[in-house]
């Protein structure tokens, strides 16, 4: 079982401009190792290893760290089951509760995605065009 975790409860807290309660800091713990989870979930599903690419500096740590934070910032700071809400006339959007959840948009997964180490990984690849 993996227990990297890309960020900490500090770093949450930090994005939110707040001091956690030992409750509030329990649950963000808790969010950021299921966010890593689902990061490193995601990026396998892709063919890509997380922790080996942040290993070889495939994978910035400040992109992965942001990511998860981004994903826990989001489920401690929306309400559960509401996708917006307008004001002053008080209109509130329902979003399934599927999507109420951790998960990453396709943005964040592209930022994760490890890219070719150099213009030989890509060689010969269909329009591909390299100098030299």
């Amino acid at each position: 079982m993996a227990t990297s975790k890309y960020a900490t409860a500090q770093d949450v807290a930090t994005r939110l401009t707040v001091e956690f309660t030992e409750a509030e800091q329990a649950r963000a713990d808790q969010l950021i190792r299921y966010a890593s989870a689902i990061m490193r979930k995601r990026l396998a599903d892709l063919g890509a290893n997380l922790d080996t690419g942040l290993a070889t500096g495939a994978i910035e740590a400040d992109l992965a760290e942001s990511v998860c934070v981004d994903v826990v910032t989001q489920a401690i700071t929306v309400k559960q089951g509401v996708k917006s809400e307008a004001h002053p006339e008080y209109t509130i959007v329902f979003q399934d509760a599927a999507d109420a959840g951790l998960d990453l948009t396709d943005r964040q997964i592209e930022l994760l995605t490890p890219v070719a180490e150099s213009a030989d990984a890509v060689r010969g690849k269909a329009f591909s065009i390299h100098p030299g």
